[in-house]
């Protein structure tokens, strides 16, 4: 089936048809750039381009997945679509190590930790120089330490934590490999390392992947810059698409100078601006283009669409944080009763997290659902770590961070003090704790006959989890250790009992259809184009990169989330709060939780609060709503907040405004009507669950 480019506007069929060498696509919000990178890529596999010579890169899983299955739709269901590699950089990274694991002295079944476990290994690493733990944020420290490995912009040299986190720096790595482990960002930085000391190697992989295209390049750091520099070689055949007006993970370590400098480092490089928006309405497009036109050295544009000026943009001052979000919840039913608008398709967005909390109130006393998207996923859940902790030591019993959280749970009599003692010694041998645990040294005999159970049940396990029947293996872990009575102790009630105990089923369920698939997957022999290793290793590495995102549930609820996370997108009625100084733009002080990492003076940058600002605009497709509160409440007293710069740089011609602190109509009867509605079938709902 030849591919229709008739649907596309001019700009966006020459993004696709540029087939050859470095182009950098200068794409709008809602400007269509999904669309332009699947049908590059068919355009590339009817030009005659093998399909596994093409890597398409995105930043979510989930991103990658869709755009996997637009490509394999776009191109009519061909099995020859399936084999091109769509990934984020961190799981192209995965592929790499795991096909080099030896030569980077890595184990086969290496694990990757996740925030909690680097969070462990810091705490460790912290206790050994003697040092509190708890005199530092631990967070805030792993973020300095991902920066400083990365390459991301220089901190302050006189910063505590920049020197507690230059001496753990060496130390923390070390601690990684004698786990035999990676972290995040040694997904990317050991294949740079790699190509960067074995040409043969690097050259093997260029002529794998000869065209390379890159989604949200604006969010790229220099890590990623780099592997995709010498990915490209001497060919060039490197597509990037992104945004400069919608960086905002620089407390990431993502370089807005890279789109702006793209030319520079691909001289002669085609550049294409999609400037027609097909998302928003008008006036929201106004607004937000004069919101974003006061940041200097930017890519010049400015997007227009041909969906009409739509309703204007309402602003409204609340006296208080609570009024901001019962006016909120008020204008939520409003909109969803008089105007149809299903409650999934209206969004809270806000600077930090801890604006939610009157949010969630206001919207749980007026009976609205809704959702706090970046709450506590199933693995944050205690228990469901507990499991995939079990999970991972028995498969790599080097991974102290997993084998130390499990060994006394439940308790089974090798209590702290034995722990430190086999820490002690893992030290003074120079080797690990599970080595000390083996070897069933004289020092430990007060507790030899509960470690010697220990270490049997491990190696038991370890051979059963690697090979097939992973998934029964683990049920019958769960059973013999006691995983299921462990969750329900400590619980409040039978209901938080049986939420643990639900947890645990869920990631059993998981291992179970996982493990399906790759039987599927193995019996239809098709190319692999899988960046995890098979078996259950696999199935750790993905959870573990998947646990970076948000939960994406489609049932029908009001979305709550930070303006972080709502990039990429879109609702019909977007609520926009919190529009004051020292929120959006935001301080780093004061008002906290923000999400970001403020630079040593307590300030963020305030070019990115406004391309914050711009995102959080070019949410909405119909209805934007900004709100402000006049006073918000800190530490119980009341601070007066002063209006967001960033409303002044809006037309007044393109706002309604609306004072709440003086008297309001009265809402209409049938709204009134709805609301009650509303909350009495909430009250039923959780009357009947209980």
């Amino acid at each position: 089936m030849a591919l229709d480019l008739s649907l596309l506007n001019p700009q966006q069929r020459k993004a696709v048809v540029q087939s050859e060498g470095p182009v950098l696509v200068l794409a709008g919000a809602g400007s269509g750039k999904t669309r332009v990178i699947a049908h590059r890529v068919v355009h590339l596999l009817e030009q005659g381009v093998a399909a596994g010579a093409v890597l398409a890169v995105t930043f979510t899983n989930k991103a990658a997945a869709e755009m996997k299955e637009r490509i394999v739709r776009l191109a009519g269901g061909a099995s020859d679509a399936r084999r091109v590699t769509v990934s984020t950089f961190h799981a192209f990274g995965m592929r790499i190590v795991r096909e080099q694991h030896q030569a980077l002295g890595l184990p086969a079944k290496f694990a990757v930790l996740d925030a909690g476990d680097q969070a462990a290994l810091v705490k460790r690493l912290l206790r050994d120089l003697k040092v509190d733990d708890k005199r530092f944020d631990v967070n805030r420290l792993l973020g300095i330490l991902s920066r400083l490995r990365t390459g991301g912009a220089p901190g302050h040299s006189g910063d505590e934590y920049e020197v507690c986190a230059a001496e753990l720096l060496p130390k923390y790595q070390l601690g990684l490999r004698a786990m035999g482990a990676v972290d995040f960002d040694d997904l990317l930085l050991l294949p740079l390392a790699l190509f960067g000391k074995d040409t043969a190697l690097l050259q093997k992989y260029q002529g794998r992947y000869r065209y390379l295209l890159v989604d949200e390049y604006q969010d790229t750091n220099d890590a990623q810059l780099a592997l995709l520099t010498q990915l490209a070689g001497l060919r060039r055949n490197l597509c990037v698409v992104g945004d400069d007006d919608q960086s905002i993970y620089g407390w990431r370590g993502a370089q807005i100078r890279q789109i702006l400098k793209f030319e520079g480092k691909f001289p002669g490089c085609a550049q294409i601006f999609l400037e027609q928006n097909y998302r928003s309405s008008g006036n929201i497009l106004a607004a937000a283009n004069a919101v974003i036109a006061r940041n200097p050295g930017r890519k010049p544009k400015s997007l227009w669409t041909d969906r009409g000026r739509g309703p204007r943009l309402r602003l409204v001052a609340a006296p208080s944080d609570e009024a901001e979000a019962r006016y909120v919840m008020d204008e939520i039913i409003r909109v969803s009763y008089e105007e149809k608008i299903p409650l999934r398709e209206i969004a809270v967005l806000y600077r930090t997290n801890a604006q939610a909390r009157p949010f969630e109130e206001a919207l749980r006393l007026g009976g609205v659902r809704y959702r706090v998207v970046g709450g506590t996923s199933l693995f944050d859940r205690k228990e469901v770590r507990d499991l995939v902790a079990y999970l991972r030591a028995a498969l790599n019993p080097r991974d102290e961070v997993a084998l130390l959280r499990i060994v006394n749970v439940p308790a089974r009599g090798i209590g702290d003090q034995t722990v430190a003692r086999a820490q002690e010694l893992a030290r003074a041998r120079k080797s690990t704790v599970w080595d000390v645990f083996a070897a069933a040294p004289a020092e430990l005999s007060h507790a030899a006959e509960r470690i010697a159970d220990f270490v049997a049940l491990m190696r038991k396990y370890g051979e059963r989890l690697a090979g097939k029947g992973f998934s029964a293996a683990a049920r019958d872990l769960v059973e013999e250790v006691g995983l299921f009575d462990e969750a329900r102790r400590g619980a409040q009630s039978l209901a938080a009992q049986a939420r643990k105990v639900e947890a645990v089923q869920s990631l059993l369920r998981q291992l179970i259809e996982y493990e399906q698939r790759e039987e599927q997957r193995a019996a239809e022999d098709t190319e692999d184009s899988e960046p995890f290793a098979a078996g259950l290793s696999g199935y750790l590495a993905r959870i573990t990169l998947d646990s970076r995102e948000a939960d994406g549930d489609s049932w029908d609820a009001v979305t709550l989330m930070t303006l972080h996370g709502a990039k990429g997108l879109e609702w019909r009625c977007v609520f926009l709060c919190g529009m004051e100084e020292g929120l959006l733009p935001h301080s780093g002080r004061g008002f906290d939780d923000s999400g970001s990492e403020p630079r040593a003076d307590g300030a963020l940058d305030l070019e990115e609060e406004r391309r914050l600002c711009y995102v959080g605009m070019t949410r909405a497709r119909e209805r934007l709503i900004l709100t402000r509160a006049v006073e918000r409440t800190k530490r119980g007293k009341p601070v007066p907040r002063t209006p967001s710069r960033f409303l002044e740089d809006i037309p007044a011609d393109l706002l309604e405004t609306f004072d709440l602190r003086g008297p309001l109509p009265a809402a209409p009867k049938e709204v009134q009507q709805a609301k009650a509605r509303s909350f009495f079938a909430s009250m039923n709902e959780l009357l009947g669950e209980e």
